[in-house]
């Protein structure tokens, strides 16, 4: 008897201009997920996922004649009507949307029919791919939704109730004068203007004081369902972004400050001050919410959801029971969410269960390198051992071993890692390593049976979505104020304090046996040398750059920085140390553009 052919559906997300992704699901089950920001080495490519879909495919030994259904994260008549009115959607324009004929030319459609002839092409609500990645990648049957982003279609919110049977949006927020645009518009007039460094003004937040909250909320209107509202009718176009940047100079009292310029206390505090007004707004919306349905759980997702201060705030207030903050839940899992909407729609009744492998959804990072070769580093005994004993002893590790984490953040695969207790660390990282801000607070790898002797929660944060707080017997008290941000910064907080904000927060990721195998052995490893439980964990990089995929590519960053030692694979290599300081940075020019 021929065995029928597989049910194979590639969801494709990126329909905005970035952060250009691919996800592969097989009769239902999740096989791979990666972006094209990997493959291309341009940090945050919108550009059509070619090699994204490529690597999929690979990864499930298939070919593209073999994809029966295409699934774009965006239904792109809604988006063109809404781009060519610059007004919130109404009736007419969402029964268009609903009724999107199936050879619209979206941005990604041409190139896609040229790929894949075969397939049945299909359209997705954007918000409802973040919801549908997010639950079908959670632990709840049924939860309440909480999507909010910069904009998809022409919305920047929505709510509603999710379940295996059910995904109904409640609530919507229209147009893309949103929270999320606030977030965006301050944090370019506080200089930082490339694409997604609104992460760098929530790491600076901490030093500062909320003091401009009221200033700030000269620029918008709400009510109290967190239904913010910008009073400029400002859009994610960078003509647009640019003109509105003296209206918060206006509205603070305090110029525009320029990229490079010094962060003065005044920047300081409005970045202080705007988280402030992030999570007040958030808070209303959940508080609503909860109130309206009653739901136990919340999915919390959308582009603005990655902002993991808030989401661990969030959690803590209980505001509802049970909390699942996706780490994919922007746009670079949004082709993962077009997929799995798709799957539950097909299937019907039946619930959608997926395994998210941990979201280590990518490829391997293939052969070593020739040049790696001569600087073999040989060992006795367990490679995790060796490195834990070089952790101790101060050396900073690169780690690359096993399939790529799909996302921003580093869940161990692609990973620089180094011992939390070594003074000056963290200004190590970021200036001689990572080459960024050296404000810029770095991750705790943790121990989740141990994490509650260091942190208050017992809670999981597998990867990174949520912070938590030092417990008050490990912490070393502070003065009332700082004569600068590098006094604040190098002050000893406690005894891990290159893992520990100046407000004694901590981004978690909870390492667990059966979800971060490789972390989990070499933290036990770590511990048993140190009686910590802990390392620092920070993607491999350097500013503006992507994480690096391959063996090859985790070897050129490598000798380009002052990493001290590598893993590839099963193998450990130690730095030639042939770069001159000139040479590293003139590598590092090429990737100045994204930074």
């Amino acid at each position: 008897m021929t065995r029928p052919a597989p049910r194979v559906i590639l969801g494709i997300g990126g329909y905005l201009g970035h952060d250009a992704n691919a996800a592969l699901l097989v009769n239902g089950q999740l096989i791979a997920a990666a972006q094209e920001e990997r493959f291309t080495r341009i940090k945050h490519d919108g550009d059509f996922p070619r090699h994204a879909i490529a690597d999929c495919l690979a990864m499930a030994q298939l070919d593209v004649t073999a994809v029966t259904d295409v699934v774009f994260a965006e239904k792109p008549l809604q988006t063109h009507l809404f781009n060519l009115s610059a007004r919130p959607g109404n009736a007419f324009t969402r029964a268009l949307g609903r009724l999107v004929p199936p050879r619209w030319p979206g941005l990604f459609t041409q190139p896609a029919r040229a790929l894949l002839p075969m397939a049945r092409f299909h359209f997705a609500w954007h918000h409802l791919t973040h919801v549908a990645g997010a639950f079908h990648t959670s632990p709840f049957e049924r939860a309440a939704f909480l999507c909010v982003d910069g904009k998809g279609e022409d919305y920047c919110a929505s709510m509603g109730i999710v379940d295996h049977g059910e995904l109904k949006i409640l609530w919507e927020q229209t147009y893309e004068n949103g929270l999320g645009m606030l977030y965006t518009l301050v944090t370019h007039y506080l200089g930082f203007l490339s694409f997604g460094s609104e992460y760098k003004v929530m790491g600076l937040a901490p030093y500062g004081k909320p003091v401009f909250a009221e200033k700030l909320a000269r620029l918008f209107s709400t009510d109290g369902r967190g239904g913010l509202r910008l009073h400029a009718p400002v859009r994610f176009q960078w003509d647009s972004l640019m003109a509105a940047l003296p209206l918060v100079a206006t509205a603070t009292e305090v110029p525009v400050r320029a990229p490079g310029d010094p962060l003065t206390q005044a920047h300081i505090d409005i970045a202080a001050s705007l988280q402030q007004v992030f999570e007040q707004e958030i808070f209303k919306m959940a508080r609503f919410l909860r109130e309206q349905t009653g739901e136990d759980a919340l999915i919390f997702c959308g582009g603005c959801a990655q902002n993991c201060v808030t989401a661990g705030r969030l959690r803590a207030a209980a505001i509802f029971p049970q909390i699942f903050n996706s780490p994919v839940g922007g746009d670079m899992g949004s082709g993962l969410g077009a997929a799995l909407l798709l799957e539950r729609e097909q299937t019907g009744p039946q619930p959608v269960q997926i395994d998210a492998r941990g979201f280590y959804l990518g490829s391997e990072p293939g052969e070593v390198p020739a040049a790696a070769l001569p600087w073999l580093v040989p060992h006795e005994g367990s490679l995790f051992d060796k490195v834990a004993d070089e952790l101790a002893a101060g050396r900073i590790v690169a780690w690359v071993r096993g399939r790529m984490e799909l996302g921003a953040r580093a869940l161990g695969a692609r990973s620089i890692l180094a011992d939390p207790r070594q003074p000056g660390m963290q200004s190590r990282l970021n200036l001689a390593v990572k080459f960024r801000e050296s404000f810029r607070p770095f991750a705790p790898l943790v121990l989740a049976e141990d994490c509650a002797d260091w942190f208050d929660t017992a809670e999981a944060s597998d990867y990174m979505q949520y912070t938590a707080n030092l417990v008050p017997s490990r912490r070393q008290p502070q003065p009332d104020a700082f004569p600068s941000l590098r006094a604040q910064l190098d002050f000893p907080r406690c005894e891990i304090g290159s893992v520990i904000h100046v407000d004694y927060s901590a981004r978690l990721q909870t390492i667990r046996a059966g979800v971060h195998d490789d972390m989990h052995r070499l933290l036990t490893a770590f511990k048993a040398r140190t009686g910590i439980p802990i390392l620092i964990n920070t993607s491999f990089n350097v500013s503006g750059q992507p994480i690096v995929r391959t063996a090859t590519e985790g070897w050129d960053c490598f000798v380009n920085t002052d990493i001290d030692l590598l893993v590839l694979h099963n193998q450990l290599f130690r730095n030639p140390g042939l770069k001159t300081r000139e040479e590293k940075l003139s590598w590092l020019k090429q990737f100045a553009k994204s930074a």
